[in-house]
């Protein structure tokens, strides 16, 4: 960490530590998310009457495990008096210090005796709250008995979609749904499975709205959608320009043989927005930068002109807003469904709950489910028909402040559930809710994350708490050089603005608190072509040269290798050892092909 003096968002910092206050932080890579939170987990245990009113979310056991451990290793420095030093890189230090003493204070005039009862403090992981949720209430959460808890529940999805195509073989109602599904893949039963199990996987997403099945309904969802992007390009595009952009798309329809535009359209005309597009945008949706007669502009002096005024029109409205508000007027879905296209999705809507049913009865007979129905559960533990359970209301009483870590990862149920578990929260009422991720790296979307949600909360709250946005900059791991060049590089490829419904999020920039170092900070070694083989070496070949340039072997850089997977290391890891470059990787290596396990297998 550096000086307080040195850090850009100090105030910030300081702000989010108000134990009477709730808020929602970014937290970009590298910002001292996990200081912050335990900063403001001991700065809490300082006002509660009991630590179990505090409740820490973390989204895996190490982290869990990480944030208990530190927050016990600052009561340990407290307890021992320990000062840390007074130069430039322990200012942060001496802040979580300060907490912890006060912990510690409130720790002794209370008698929790913390240290000797770690189990106090309520750090846990989301599942795990979830899990306890369902274990104290049973007959609510429809589990009975507590099965276990599986990360990849694959197989059970495929044992539930395959008993719901067999619908067809027995005298059941959704025999017809089958087979009207069955005709439309063109009886590929392999293919209605795979669709079905990746629907059950992600039955988060739609399982609240399945019940909904009146062709009404569903029809005036794709009317919202489409207005809903008419009126954004509306918006969007100057007023001081339609009369131009109306006479140059006359000209080009002209002269394809199209029927002119009385008019600039209004807001429901999806399909004349889609025309006004089409003069604009290329077919993959770049700007326009030259147009012929196959477009409508012809050639001589005439067509000259009309060119050039098309050129000068994009250049004024050259913003990538508009660009692609205008790209998705020619995607819009259509206003209503054809009575063919009707008759499949409510195939699809009625085979969907008889997936999730027949899914339940896998689940039951296996004794096993998915993190996501031991959160849809625990949301049955929380509230019925008839409003909040015992359960809710008592642990209304007992959670006075909640903590969330890396919220960009919530899933749909995780962020109904923390709604609900602050139902019976008022404002001024002394309870908080704390939230703190970087929607920029949001990683898991194969657990149904959805980033909207932390947009969704920053800009509305959660349930009945309003959430002070914080941000914060400064980075701490990186030096200048790195820093600036992300924040070049990425401000390009993340969006310029966001948008909660798909989640599109814009980039902001860190800040260094380390300076620039000499030399390059960021170099790229492109392999065009060549495979996995030519590229390992090529990583063997950067590895030996960087620590050949050190002559001092005791001060040799480390070195890191990041891959997307294991199985991208097949060739890496040969050719280090081929080049004779010691290095250590933690379970990279299968079991059985370690010598000590082949050894034993010959024996």
């Amino acid at each position: 960490m550096a000086d307080a003096a040195l850090i850009p968002d100090l105030r910030a910092r300081e702000e989010a530590l108000a134990p009477t206050r709730s808020f929602i932080v970014q937290a970009p890579a590298g910002s001292g998310k996990t200081e912050l939170l335990i900063q403001r987990y001991l700065g809490l245990l300082a006002t509660v009457n009991e630590p179990e009113e505090i409740v820490a979310i973390t989204f895996t056991r190490k982290a869990a495990a990480e944030m208990r451990e530190r927050v016990l290793g600052a009561f340990v420095q407290a307890n021992a008096a320990q000062k840390p030093g007074s130069d430039a890189t322990s200012a942060h230090e001496r802040r979580t210090l300060e907490l912890a003493r006060a912990a510690l204070a409130r720790d002794g005039a209370r008698g929790w005796r913390i240290s000797d009862s770690p189990a106090r403090l309520r750090i846990q992981t989301i599942d795990a709250l979830c899990a306890a949720l369902t274990r104290q209430m049973p007959m609510l959460s429809k589990f009975g008995s507590q099965p276990e808890s599986i990360e990849d529940a694959g197989a059970l999805y495929a044992e539930a979609a395959r008993a719901t195509v067999e619908l067809i073989e027995a005298k059941d109602p959704a025999a017809d749904y089958v087979e009207r599904l069955l005709v439309h893949l063109d009886n590929n039963v392999e293919r209605v499975e795979a669709l079905l199990v990746e629907m059950l996987r992600r039955r988060d997403h739609w399982l609240r709205h399945v019940m909904v099945k009146e062709r009404a309904d569903l029809e005036g969802a794709l009317l919202a959608e489409r207005r809903a992007v008419l009126a954004r390009v509306q918006a969007l595009l100057p007023l001081a320009a339609r009369a131009e952009l109306l006479a140059i798309a006359n000209y080009s329809l002209g002269n394809r043989g199209d029927v002119l535009l009385a008019a600039f359209p209004g807001g429901d005309e999806g399909e004349v927005w889609g025309t006004l597009a089409e003069v604009l945008l290329t077919a993959n949706g770049a700007w326009r930068a030259r147009v012929d007669k196959r477009h409508g502009f012809a050639a001589g002096a005439a067509g000259k002109t009309w060119k050039e005024r098309l050129t000068a029109l994009i250049a004024t409205l050259a913003d990538e807003r508009l660009r692609a508000a205008l790209a998705d007027t020619r995607r819009l879905p259509p206003a209503a469904y054809t009575d063919a296209q009707w008759q499949v999705l409510e195939a699809i809507t009625e085979l969907l709950k008889r997936a999730v049913g027949q899914l339940k009865l896998v689940f039951q007979s296996r004794g096993q489910v998915d993190f996501t129905e031991v959160a849809q559960r625990a949301l049955l533990a929380l509230e019925d028909a008839e409003g909040p359970t015992d359960l809710a209301l008592r642990l209304d009483y007992q959670v006075r402040h909640l903590l969330i870590d890396e919220f960009q990862d919530t899933s749909i149920s995780q962020f109904e559930l923390i709604a609900r578990l602050t139902a019976g929260w008022t404002p001024d009422d002394g309870r908080t809710l704390f939230a703190v991720g970087d929607p920029m790296q949001s990683i898991y979307r194969f657990r149904e994350a959805e980033v909207g949600l932390f947009l969704q909360a920053r800009a509305e709250g959660i349930g009945n708490v309003a959430l002070e946005a914080l941000e914060l900059s400064a980075n701490f791991r990186s030096q200048a050089g790195i820093v600036d060049w992300v924040n070049q590089t990425f401000r390009q490829v993340m969006p310029e603005v966001e948008d909660i419904a798909s989640g599109a999020v814009a980039y902001t920039e860190s800040r260094a608190v380390h300076p620039r170092l000499a030399g390059d900070a960021v170099e790229i070694h492109p392999l065009i072509a060549g495979g996995a083989a030519n590229e390992a070496a090529q990583v063997a070949k950067l590895v030996a040269g960087i620590a050949a340039a050190s002559a001092d072997r005791d001060k040799r850089p480390s070195i890191a290798i990041l891959v997307r997977g294991r199985t991208h290391l097949r060739e890496i890891v040969p050719q280090l050892k081929d080049a004779g470059l010691a290095f250590r990787a933690i379970e990279i290596d299968r079991l059985d092909d370690r010598p000590v396990v082949q050894d034993l297998l010959a024996l």
